[in-house]
């Protein structure tokens, strides 16, 4: 990351990289912390302001929820930064998972971060879940809303994959998908 040009970004474009939370030697800790991560690396130049995250929680085909939640202003109209998101069980006295879960997201940059802690509904308990990721990097315009990440929940055995962040999550039982969007 740095101040100066991003030139692997054209005029009002959007790179986003596919990344980890843990890596190198962190990466053993990751499953210490039982929480499920997204993080994506972003590289902005253009003639917005602000980059925003928001998310939609979706039940059965249909959205449930939808909220903006945190978003940073930048210098020179470039950002160059990473956005990072974990979500973890609430275990409760009786060491049983809550049906909530904390949501916390970061947008950071090289001289600090915007950060959120949010409670959200949880999916079923009985349910099969996991991650949905962006499949390689993405160059796309700073005009709408770009899909970064997200998590299914299923009832029974599932298969995922091959498919858009979107449509895992819509065919899903419970879905959370998470965008970034310029102003």
């Amino acid at each position: 990351m740095g101040c100066g040009k991003n030139s692997d970004v054209s005029q009002n474009y959007v790179k986003v990289t596919p990344s980890k939370l843990f890596e190198g030697d962190a990466k053993k800790l990751e499953p210490h912390f039982d929480m499920m991560t997204g993080c994506i690396k972003v590289k902005y130049q253009g003639d917005k302001e602000s980059l925003g995250l928001k998310y939609e929680i979706w039940e059965n085909g249909k959205i449930k929820e939808s909220q903006n939640g945190i978003s940073t202003s930048f210098d020179k109209n470039e950002f160059d930064g990473e956005v990072s998101i974990s979500l973890k069980d609430i275990i409760g006295t009786d060491l049983e998972k809550s049906n909530s879960m904390v949501m916390k997201t970061i947008i950071s940059k090289d001289n600090g971060y915007v950060g959120s802690t949010k409670y959200i509904d949880r999916f079923d308990k009985e349910c099969g879940y996991g991650p949905v990721e962006i499949d390689g990097e993405l160059k796309v315009t700073d005009s709408e809303d770009i899909t970064i990440w997200g998590v299914t929940a299923h009832k029974g055995s599932f298969a995922s994959g091959g498919k858009s962040i979107e449509d895992e999550v819509k065919t899903a039982d419970w879905g959370l998908i998470f965008k970034i969007y310029f102003k």
